[in-house]
């Protein structure tokens, strides 16, 4: 008795087909470079889905990374710059 014939899954196909996209892919839609975002991945905790060795995103890991890599404003230095561009200099008497 032979065992029926299973169908062959292509997952690349399923991943795409759910919106996920390979790091290549996701670092063209970011706009930094695919190393970067292999370091975030491997070693900085950027959030993403394995399925065995290979790695994949979806929009809202990419969202979320965008997020971890903000850098809020520095209210002092903008306060600097405001004043230093609206007001002339004072001669020292």
């Amino acid at each position: 008795m032979s065992a029926p014939d299973t169908p062959t899954v292509d997952i690349d196909s399923l991943m795409y087909r759910d919106g996920y996209m390979k790091p290549r892919q996701a670092a063209a839609a970011l706009g930094c470079g695919e190393r970067w975002l292999l370091d975030g991945l491997n070693h900085h905790g950027f959030p993403h889905t394995r399925l065995g060795r290979a790695k994949w995103l979806s929009e809202d890991n990419l969202r979320e990374i965008r997020t971890l890599c903000q850098i809020p404003a520095d209210r002092s230095r903008i306060a600097r710059l405001r004043r230093s561009s609206t007001k002339p200099a004072r001669a020292a008497a």
